[in-house]
């Protein structure tokens, strides 16, 4: 479905506000699934964390680091049935003890979420297939993860794509003056993308980078 062209216009008004040059897409985890599904679940309304002086990091990416270094004495291709395999309270003590809901654990959700994939022989990157309708429903059948971090574990692993969560909506409902949904601000989005010749990765970390460090008027609760 195109959107509305007066709709696109006002938000390429909006993108070209944003600073220059834009900040890089920092990349994802295109040789390991299980950093992707940890980066993924820890993301949700959670910073994504800054470099401290004596080179640990805070927020998600500080997570995903210590299970990196958790995990570092396991074979490549048991990395995914390692983290399957893990007790989430013990994980919750490498991660934190966030939560995706009142009654989940981000670490019970990264476990389950593992456990779901193993169990359709999905433990490498090349065997998460975006387009896949069983893959994208083992991911999202777990209490507390949904269809905008589903896309963003395939963007930190392949595929490109825009996570639409809160800051990137904002940005759109303020360049439009209006509301809309995080499946039409990810839509319009990718709209832009195209029109702008850029991929939809890079337009969706130069939004987020702008908005989330005050680019926007309003800011998200």
């Amino acid at each position: 479905m195109t959107a509305a062209a007066s709709d696109l216009d006002r938000l390429l008004v909006a993108i070209a506000k944003i600073p220059t040059p834009w900040k890089e897409w920092p990349g994802g985890y295109p040789t390991r699934l299980d950093l992707a599904l940890i980066d993924a679940v820890m993301s949700i309304r959670f910073r994504y964390g800054r470099e401290r002086s004596d080179g640990s990091w805070t927020g998600a990416r500080g997570a995903v680091l210590r299970y990196q270094k958790h995990s570092e004495h396991v074979s490549h291709s048991e990395k995914m049935s390692y983290l399957a395999g893990q007790d989430p309270v013990a994980l919750e003590r490498v991660l934190n003890r966030q939560k995706v809901h009142a009654g989940k654990t981000k670490a019970s959700a990264i476990v389950e979420a593992a456990q779901r994939l193993v169990g359709i022989g999905v433990t490498e990157p090349g065997d998460l297939q975006p387009d896949n309708a069983e893959h994208r429903k083992q991911y999202i059948g777990v209490s507390g993860l949904g269809p905008i971090t589903w896309e963003y574990l395939t963007m930190l692993l392949h595929s490109d794509g825009v996570k639409a969560d809160t800051w990137i909506t904002r940005f759109v409902q303020q360049a439009l003056q209006k509301l809309v949904s995080n499946e039409e601000a990810g839509a319009l989005v990718k709209e832009a993308a195209q029109k702008l010749e850029v991929t939809e990765k890079s337009l969706d970390h130069a939004i987020w980078s702008y908005a989330s460090t005050g680019g926007l008027k309003i800011n998200p609760r």
